[in-house]
């Protein structure tokens, strides 16, 4: 179940960052309020507002802080329309019990799409927490997410993936997950229940809840170990395999190492 919530969770970020876009756009019931320490400037000519010093921007239960907040705007029909957000240095989003993070945030109106970059950037929920070093983007028209660079996730399990990058597509209709991919440097690792996997790619598909492992597959539970170019996990049944590749005439490989049993009278840690 672990690579079925990596899904979830982009899935969570997604949803979140689309709410906190409608919110800011729709000229709803609720008022959108503006603090900051040193300013409040409206540039009249250049066509957009800018707010700086710890500037707090409210909207319904949704916070958004930072040291600087810039919204572009168009004229269109007699009102001034967002065009584009962008939030600079100490940023963090909040809504409710989740809480993305960075230096650099953007997010362009028209497109519906949201960019966290930066050194570092995060994002947390009770479903799981997200990093990473290079960026987060969501992008609600093409229904896609990813995020890139020494990218870790933390499920509520525990579970701790790593990937160089981790990509996900969702279904027009309901916002339902398709595909899920993770590239690079792929490890799947659960300390409690000593259990490690290692590949190049992870892909995940919802029509049949099956990841599939490719390149440099390595499965190690516990003592036991298994080697080969690919590996396949159904969650539907939570078997694991190791399989070979003919056309490189690469064997599968396991190393099985017995579990000592604990005696009666043997101390436990």
């Amino acid at each position: 179940m672990s690579s079925k919530k990596i899904i979830s969770l982009v899935f969570i970020l997604l949803a979140f960052f689309s709410q906190f876009v409608c919110a800011k756009t729709n000229n709803n019931k609720s008022e959108l309020t503006v603090e900051a320490d040193e300013s409040l400037e409206w540039f009249e000519k250049e066509k957009y507002y800018l707010a700086k010093g710890n500037v707090i921007l409210k909207k319904d239960d949704l916070t958004l802080k930072a040291n600087t907040i810039k919204a572009d705007y168009v004229f269109e029909n007699g009102e001034n329309i967002l065009n584009k957000i962008i939030a600079i240095d100490k940023v963090i989003l909040t809504k409710e019990n989740t809480k993305a993070t960075g230096h650099y945030m953007t997010y362009d109106v028209k497109n519906k799409v949201a960019a966290i970059s930066g050194p570092f950037q995060t994002f947390q929920s009770p479903s799981g927490y997200i990093e990473s070093k290079k960026n987060i983007i969501f992008d609600d028209v093409n229904n896609k997410a990813k995020a890139e660079g020494n990218v870790k996730i933390i499920l509520s399990n525990k579970t701790i993936i790593y990937a160089d990058n981790v990509k996900a597509d969702f279904e027009s209709s309901n916002k339902s997950l398709k595909q899920a991919i993770a590239k690079g440097n792929v490890i799947i690792e659960n300390k409690s229940k000593d259990r490690k996997s290692k590949a190049d790619l992870g892909v995940y598909n919802s029509n049949d809840e099956i990841i599939r492992l490719t390149g440099n597959v390595v499965i190690i539970n516990q003592k036991s170990k298994l080697s080969g170019s690919k590996g396949i996990t159904n969650l539907k049944t939570g078997v694991s395999n190791i399989v070979g590749d003919r056309k490189d005439k690469k064997r599968v490989k396991g190393t099985f190492s017995p579990i000592k049993k604990q005696k009666k009278g043997d101390k436990t840690d």
